[in-house]
């Protein structure tokens, strides 16, 4: 049996309970870089536990070493764990995994983790949704920013932007906004390490933001893992 299992946001006590049981029986696990290593406490004693993490600039395995990996302990072991940050299938190239493992016969079971899109935010007290500021959220992945432009192109009040992976695009980022016509005014919070011991909220409008010097946006990749949130909601959370 072969297991794609979120970890959730970072904050251990939000693993589910799903995910603590099955790896209580897990010989082998795969994990993210982002997954905090404090899962080791729900593991048997002798399980296999194999770092495969990918961060910007240096990843252990790649894709395609991962999804071998998980070939060769699915053959050789009798339950084995993908333990991945979040929930599998947001960001997570989860599906990648999935067809990996279709091709030799396995379909996998699904254990959904706490997304950090979501829960992130909230960790904060920025809602998703407040009906004073919003009717929407959208998730994006700001890493490609020609995909980015290609999804956002126009402003929307009452839609919120929740970015993945966009901290080493932050200045573009911004920049695109504002070409967009999103007000200068838009709030806009960085959201580094969410419901970790370490995490912290930058808050801006998208104006000061554009005004910012190189150094800021070199010191905002440090705090990676960064979600970027845009939109009026922020104002909920004041």
């Amino acid at each position: 049996m072969v297991y794609l299992v979120g970890a959730g946001p970072g904050d251990i006590e939000l693993f589910t309970l799903k995910a603590v049981n099955i790896l209580k029986k897990a010989d082998v696990i795969l994990y993210d870089a982002l997954v905090n290593e404090e899962f080791i406490q729900f593991c048997k004693e002798d399980s296999l536990k194999i770092n495969v993490g990918k961060r910007k600039g240096h990843h252990i395995k790649n894709q395609d070493e991962i999804n071998e990996l998980l070939i060769k302990y699915a053959k050789e072991k009798d339950i084995v764990v993908r333990l991945k940050g979040g929930t599998p299938f947001v960001f997570g190239r989860g599906y990648e995994e999935v067809k990996a493992l279709k091709q030799i016969g396995i379909t996998p079971t699904i254990i959904s983790g706490v997304s950090s899109t979501t829960s992130v935010p909230e960790s904060f007290m920025i809602p998703s949704i407040d009906r004073s500021f919003s009717d929407s959220y959208r998730t994006i992945t700001g890493h490609d920013l020609e995909i980015f432009n290609e999804i956002v192109t126009s402003y929307h009040k009452r839609e919120n932007l929740i970015i993945m992976m966009g901290a080493y695009k932050a200045k573009q980022i911004v920049e695109s906004l504002l070409n967009k016509g999103f007000p200068a005014s838009t709030p806009i919070a960085y959201l580094s390490k969410g419901t970790t011991k370490d995490e912290k909220c930058l808050k801006f409008t998208l104006e000061e933001v554009s005004k910012k010097d190189d150094t800021f946006f070199e010191e905002l990749k440090k705090l990676t893992p960064v979600i970027t949130y845009v939109g009026e909601t922020i104002k909920a959370s004041y």
